[in-house]
């Protein structure tokens, strides 16, 4: 019976982390006149909050928030060209009538391509 109980837990507690996944997208319009590209930030939840950019399906960035610190940045290339993924955290709290507090992260993720901003997420 507890072996059940377990495996229903772990079930309920995966399928939430699942559902915790978020996506944004944009497309970015090359200047050598091929194909539109599909540019994803994916946000993964984790202790550190995971962000993955990713262009027409194909991973091109991973990087997570330090536990201290706001603020992220890092590239990669896609197709010869510079990708680069930066972004900040900023927290929040709030105190309700009764006393009780609720801390809340916010990000924003932006995205460039050759040093050119391509866009902003809000997550």
């Amino acid at each position: 019976m507890k072996k059940l109980f377990y495996r229903y837990v772990f079930l309920m507690l995966l399928l939430i982390a699942a559902g915790c996944t978020s996506t944004q997208s944009t497309m970015y319009k090359p200047t050598d006149d091929s194909e539109a590209w599909k540019v994803n930030v994916i946000k993964k939840p984790s202790v550190t909050e995971e962000f993955v950019c990713t262009i027409n399906d194909s991973v091109v960035i991973k990087e997570s928030f330090p536990l201290f610190g706001d603020n992220i940045e890092k590239s990669g290339k896609y197709r010869g060209k510079k990708v680069m993924m930066n972004g900040f955290r900023k927290s929040t709290t709030t105190t309700d009538s009764n006393g009780k507090t609720e801390s809340h992260d916010s990000y924003q993720i932006r995205v460039f391509i050759n040093d050119v901003l391509i866009d902003k997420f809000d997550f």
